[in-house]
């Protein structure tokens, strides 16, 4: 069975029929893992963040809300925007070197390497970003509000 995530936060705004803009806290469970945006940035702005999420119980703007995630959509999203990046970066590197050293042995294979790669990264994260919307649209990859609730139901280990 897998792992759901809970998060607590705000509605914010609706966003269509059955989605909405929430203000979410961050546990502080989460420490610094980056999957809530926790890695990068100021870790003194880094308790709150605005998703998009489902909203199937009908939440209205401003009121408090739980939410669930999947841990493994979540891993999942996390490979998308992390480690294939890497893969086209370190594939686009290894093989245009190569590929350099055989066919351009007159310039620096390394340097054309590097070039490539990091070529191939970007060429990646474009196609990841044109891909987005497709991706997102869906019911997959969002959190899911299951519950209207009061400021005392929210745990202590929830970053206010």
């Amino acid at each position: 069975m897998d792992e759901i995530m809970d998060h607590y936060g705000q509605v914010i705004e609706l966003a269509g029929d059955d989605r909405a803009l929430v203000r979410v806290r961050r546990n502080s469970a989460c420490g610094s893992c980056g999957r809530c945006g926790g890695f990068f940035g100021d870790p003194e702005k880094n308790h709150e963040m605005l998703v998009e999420v489902n909203n199937p119980i009908g939440a209205k703007a401003g009121q408090l809300v739980r939410l669930e995630a999947k841990a493994s959509e979540m891993l999942m999203a996390a490979v998308l925007l992390y480690f294939v990046p890497l893969m086209g970066l370190l594939l686009g590197l290894v093989v245009s070197r190569n590929w350099a050293l055989r066919v351009l042995p007159t310039i620096n294979a390394d340097l054309f390497g590097i070039g490539i790669g990091l070529f191939t990264m970007v060429l990646v994260f474009f196609v990841l970003r044109l891909a987005e919307r497709r991706i997102t649209s869906g019911k997959r990859f969002k959190a899911v509000i299951t519950a209207i609730i009061r400021e005392e139901e929210i745990p202590e280990h929830v970053i206010p």
